[in-house]
């Protein structure tokens, strides 16, 4: 079943995959100007909306049917050449603009005898591009 999508990987739970963000957090808000009024309180102007940023955590797991190492150089490169994509939860885009993957931070958990990663957290960090 899948849940949503990000950079061509779509976010899936079936019997062979489990491939899901989990922890997802996001914020937006306004750019503010203050204006200082000689012997008065100073005044405030909306300027622009900020942009919307999220951040979420991917498990990588060989059990899973994921392939940790290489999943993982994948967002790596993505984060490196400046990819961008709509990022999807359900069948709805979180913002009209796609987003930027600003960074990307892992923790290896699992390697075996020889090197072989197989369980891996991966966070990324993603901003809206305009």
């Amino acid at each position: 079943m899948a849940l949503g999508s990000y950079l061509g990987k779509t976010f899936t739970v079936s019997d062979r995959k489990i491939f899901t963000p989990s922890s997802l957090q996001g914020s937006t808000g306004g750019e503010w100007a203050s204006h200082d009024i000689i012997g008065n309180k100073s005044q405030s102007q909306f300027v622009a909306p900020k942009l919307r940023n999220y951040q979420f955590n991917i498990l990588l797991r060989a059990q899973d049917g994921v392939p940790p190492r290489k999943t993982l150089r994948f967002f790596q490169q993505a984060a490196e050449e400046g990819m961008v994509d709509h990022f999807i939860i359900g069948n709805a885009p979180l913002s009209p603009y796609p987003f930027k993957l600003v960074s990307v931070s892992d923790s290896w958990d699992a390697v075996l005898s020889g090197g072989v990663l197989i369980e891996c957290r991966v966070s990324l960090q993603i901003e809206e591009y305009r």
